[in-house]
């Protein structure tokens, strides 16, 4: 069963700027893994476990490599690198019917699990937001996952690092980015921001982000309900240009039918 949240709770792909996080703050953390050539499966992007067969994550992840084949799931696992976690087969790939690859429009996925994933303290499922959950500007998220640490850096981190960031006003980052894809030589820059989008960063000072081999992964509030789903940017960090994802509320129904269907 898929955990949704109709509201906001009262109070009671890479990381940039970030720190290690044990397993255990993210427990439905999943490392989507590619075996390029028929090898190894190393990491490609992340994604949510959010039911015992099924992990929320983007679709372009998957577009050029749509084969089931190709994929598997690692999960309870923060170092890649060790033997631990459960390595999990992937049964199908289901990208949103919508999705425009050249634009990242409504860039979401879900992967079916051959088997269902073992529960444990380090092994949990997310809460997705529901359609009517609120996401004030300046409310605090998090991003995790293995992906750069520095946009210059090409290598993904092999330990699981999340950061803070937060919510930035949909109306500045949406024109910030109209105007960057108005700059001469931008034509072909992915830069359009739309209400099924969401924000985050800390805007005009930078220094945190998600970035590339975070792709798929949460966008985080309230310890474990997933309220995005990381997807593109401009640079990673930038101050004037937040990180962009896809904003989990507005594909709730769509999430929740395409998991347990």
């Amino acid at each position: 069963m898929i955990k949704t949240l109709k509201t906001l709770p009262k109070r009671d792909g890479r990381i940039v700027g970030g720190s290690p996080a044990p397993i255990e703050m993210y427990p439905f953390m999943a490392s989507m893994q590619v075996s390029w050539y028929g090898g190894a499966h190393n990491h490609g992007c992340g994604g949510s476990l959010i039911t015992r067969t099924a992990i929320l994550s983007a679709a372009h992840c998957f577009y050029f490599y749509y084969s089931e084949r190709r994929w598997s799931a690692r999960v309870g696992c923060p170092i890649l690198s060790s033997d631990g976690g459960t390595r999990l087969e992937v049964s199908r790939t289901i990208l949103h019917q919508d999705y425009v690859h050249r634009l990242l429009l409504n860039d979401v996925a879900i992967v079916r699990l051959a088997s269902p994933a073992p529960l444990s303290n380090k092994i949990q499922m997310g809460r997705i937001a529901g359609p009517n959950y609120a996401l004030p500007d300046n409310l605090r998220v998090y991003v995790a996952g293995w992906g750069l640490t520095h946009f210059e850096n090409l290598e993904v981190s092999d330990e699981l690092q999340h950061t803070y960031l937060f919510i930035i006003n949909q109306d500045l980052c949406t024109k910030r980015y109209a105007e960057l894809g108005q700059q001469p030589g931008n034509e072909n820059m992915i830069t359009r921001v739309t209400p099924e989008m969401m924000c985050t960063g800390i805007l005009d000072v930078g220094g945190k982000d998600a970035c590339s081999g975070d792709s798929g992964g949460p966008v985080v509030h309230g310890g474990d309900i997933i309220v995005g789903v990381t997807s593109w940017g401009y640079t990673c960090a930038h101050p004037l240009y937040p990180g962009v994802s896809a904003r989990v509320p507005s594909y709730t129904q769509w999430i929740v039918e395409t998991a347990v269907a």
